[in-house]
């Protein structure tokens, strides 16, 4: 990594990681503090005691007062000496404390200790994945074994600490406690280590659902055939499946993959009927075998039995998030995570490259070097329309984005936009992080300057694969349909999200989408009305605008829940707006609602103050 990217790691990982050690540092403080606040007060007592005691001479009181101050009472609490023993018995129940405050140190210092080897694991196990492959599938499986149970034994200690605070740290201070503080950090801490725990045993669904269809031998006997040839000459198996789709990518995979209601074994590789039509014979043989390269190099064996882990560490971080005082230990995990990852990109980056020279060896780096281009080019050009058409602010009849990409790739290519997507270009992919396209252009010793480039995007296709697959035509209907029905869906709830609305018209599309709804009470009168724009209750005089709620929480009060609204401005006494939820037939129901609608009207104030800003 470059000294440029250094500080982004630091910041992002390394800083939010330290958060760890926060807790156990604040306990071995409080402690600490605790013992010696204890001390003063029993050598203040003693003192005075002895102050006030007229049968002792002169130099037996300075003697004794020498002997408390130099013996602390905690010393005499935990220390077993036999000659401290009257001491010790003076103090009776208040050694008791003495102890809690010693074990809660000991058990501070234990989670730091526990927080630093941990971190020393971790970095080992980092640095071991630089190594090679195979050092980083096992690095990767001993960290995530060690660190899990690491991390688990940190989410139990530093919730018992939790809760030992929540008590000690107002009875030192304000001389009482708390009930209901202490049995809030009990239920956060309980459910922290039960979601650890059921993470920890709980393996997330590795479907990996692929949208295309499966091209059988028989529906392109010449492309099966291209591909043989190909693994021939590259000394490796062929793949089991073959599917086709229009996702602006060519990938290979031996993952178990779903296709609609099937599921396929074995090698599979996905092609791209979009980019098949917009390649020539020997540039998308290229492609072709840079993904055979991949299964030669034992990039997609890897990936196979490194995913699930990494599917499964996700979904533990994702646990960790949630758990709420997990935290501190979530970003831990995730530091960990992100010093993977960059040993992933490395290894990852060299695969990229050494398939590129394998497929040289057997098409050409010329044809390499065309094919990233067109490849790239496509892609960035498909997502500058697919975002445009997204920005949008007005309903589309019809979005129509493969006749978009098709009627405006011409222009595109002959504007200067697509030279600066091209310097940064890499090919997308599920899988794998791909070097920039002049690195790649340089590994296989090819090279075109932009008026090549250009030119290159412009030529018709003499010949093409595509031509070669049965019905392709209607696969890519049926694809395309499907993708821009969903496309069409998500803008049209998106813009439910951005209208404030100022006409009729937008206002009966947020209402498709934020329809007005009516939660009944338990009783008459106390019935919850929501709309886009506004809440009513009964027990209220008006309703309250969204724009007038700065926040929504619910609470509990006399063994009732409530929702409450916080509306500024309207005085101290009128501030709080109340929902009484246990006088509701659904208090759930409402809370979800509420959530929603308000969230659509917080998403519609950015985006207008955003177009606006622009």
């Amino acid at each position: 990594m470059s000294s440029q990217k250094s500080p982004g790691f630091l910041r992002s990982y390394v800083l939010p990681a330290l958060w760890l050690f926060a807790l156990p540092l604040f306990g071995v403080w409080f402690s600490g503090h605790a013992t010696g606040r204890f001390d003063s007060q029993v050598l203040e007592a003693v003192e005075k005691q002895i102050g006030r005691d007229t049968k002792i001479s002169e130099a037996d009181r300075q003697s004794a007062l020498d002997f408390y101050r130099a013996v602390p009472a905690s010393m005499a609490c935990l220390s077993g000496d036999p000659e401290l023993s009257s001491y010790r018995n003076s103090l009776g129940k208040a050694c008791a404390d003495l102890n809690q405050f010693n074990w809660a140190s000991l058990s501070s210092w234990g989670l730091l200790a526990l927080g630093l080897a941990s971190t020393l694991v971790a970095l080992l196990c980092g640095l071991a994945a630089f190594v090679s492959r195979p050092f980083q599938y096992g690095s990767f499986v001993v960290g995530w074994l060690v660190l899990r149970v690491a991390s688990a034994v940190q989410v139990l200690g530093q919730g018992a600490l939790l809760v030992w605070l929540s008590y000690w740290m107002t009875a030192l201070w304000v001389e009482r406690y708390y009930p209901k503080l202490i049995v809030i950090m009990a239920l956060l801490a309980g459910g922290a280590v039960f979601l650890v725990v059921m993470a920890i045993f709980r393996r997330p669904p590795s479907d990996f659902d692929v949208e295309a269809e499966a091209i059988t031998e028989a529906r392109a006997p010449e492309l099966w055939a291209c591909v043989r040839r190909l693994c021939e000459r590259l000394q490796t198996a062929p793949p089991d499946n073959i599917l086709a789709g229009i996702d602006a990518n060519f990938f290979v995979t031996e993952h178990e993959v779903r296709v609609g209601e099937r599921t396929l074994t074995g090698r599979t590789l996905y092609v791209s009927l979009a980019l098949l039509r917009l390649l020539e014979r020997s540039e998308a043989e290229a492609v072709l075998a840079h993904e055979m390269g991949h299964l030669l190099g034992g990039d997609t064996g890897h990936s196979k039995r490194l995913a699930p882990k990494l599917a499964h560490f996700g979904h533990y971080l994702q646990q960790l998030y949630d758990g709420g005082m997990t935290r501190p230990v979530f970003y831990f995990m995730m530091a960990y995570r992100g010093l993977f990852e960059l040993s992933l990109g490395r290894s990852r980056r060299a695969s990229e490259l050494a398939a590129d020279r394998l497929a040289a060896g057997v098409t050409s780096g010329q044809d390499i070097a065309r094919s990233l281009v067109k490849v790239g080019a496509y892609a960035s050009f498909r997502d500058r329309v697919e975002e445009k058409l997204f920005a949008e602010d007005a309903r589309h009849q019809t979005v129509a984005i493969a006749d978009r990409v098709a009627h405006g790739f011409s222009a595109y290519a002959q504007s200067d936009t697509v030279h600066d997507d091209l310097q940064g270009a890499v090919t997308p992919h599920p899988f794998d992080s791909h070097p920039p396209l002049a690195a790649r252009m340089e590994n296989v010793g090819a090279r075109l300057n932009p008026e090549d480039m250009v030119q290159l995007l412009l030529e018709p296709v003499t010949s093409s694969w595509a031509d070669t697959v049965q019905d392709a035509d209607a696969i890519e209907a049926r694809l395309w349909g499907a993708y821009e029905a969903r496309f069409a869906q998500a803008h049209d709830l998106s813009l439910a999200y951005r209208y404030e609305p100022s006409t009729e018209a937008e206002r009966a599309h947020v209402e498709k989408h934020f329809p007005p709804l009516v939660f009944e009470g338990k009783e008459a009168g106390f019935d919850v009305q929501l709309d886009f724009a506004q809440v009513r209750y009964g027990e209220w005089e008006a309703p309250i605008l969204f724009e007038q709620i700065a926040s929504a929480t619910t609470a509990d009060r006399m063994f009732k829940k409530y929702l409450d609204l916080e509306v500024p401005g309207e005085g101290r006494f009128k501030s709080r707006r109340s929902i009484c939820l246990s006088k509701l037939r659904e208090p759930d129901a409402l809370l979800q609602a509420v959530e929603r609608y308000l969230s659509r009207h917080r998403i519609m104030k950015e985006h207008r103050a955003s177009a606006q800003a622009a």
